[in-house]
């Protein structure tokens, strides 16, 4: 469901997006209004679901996540039950970062972070490979990241 937002909405979550820690009274002061409507404003955000939730993005190298690897998996059959215990068995899992249902040559598409290549090897040998209803995977590892970014631009 669409939602429309006016202007203040979208420079109130550009400034949210750029900083969750930034203060009502700081965001009323950067737009020259008073804090009640800001904090009215951000509350119907979170009440319409724009808002999803609050969470601090963590610089991955500097917690021995050192290794990203995008995983293509393609399920050997498609039924809702299978795809959907496909994805509760890899939501339990703390190494995959995202998880998206695709078309295209494959079924899932992952993102896996890991300390290093023998941690990824644990992980598939103990975790993934035990999965059900896997038929075959492709990995492709990172090599270097020249864009991370976690938020949207609002105009």
């Amino acid at each position: 469901m669409l939602v429309e937002l006016d202007k203040i909405d979208k420079q109130i979550l550009n400034l949210l997006q750029k900083n969750s820690r930034i203060t009502t009274k700081e965001i009323s002061e950067k737009l020259g209004l008073t804090k009640t409507p800001i904090y009215e404003r951000i509350k119907k955000l979170e009440r319409k679901g724009i808002i999803k939730s609050y969470f601090t993005l963590l610089d991955h190298k500097k917690i021995e996540k050192n290794l990203i690897v995008y995983i293509n998996v393609l399920l050997s059959q498609h039924t809702r039950e299978v795809v959907n215990a496909f994805v509760d068995k890899i939501n339990s899992f703390p190494e995959v970062m995202e998880c998206y249902y695709i078309s295209g040559n494959a079924d899932f598409l992952l993102k896996v972070y890991c300390k290093d290549m023998d941690d990824y090897h644990e992980f598939i040998m103990n975790k993934f490979s035990i999965i059900g209803n896997v038929n075959q995977f492709y990995s492709s590892f990172v090599l270097e990241e020249s864009k991370y970014e976690g938020r949207f631009l609002l105009e």
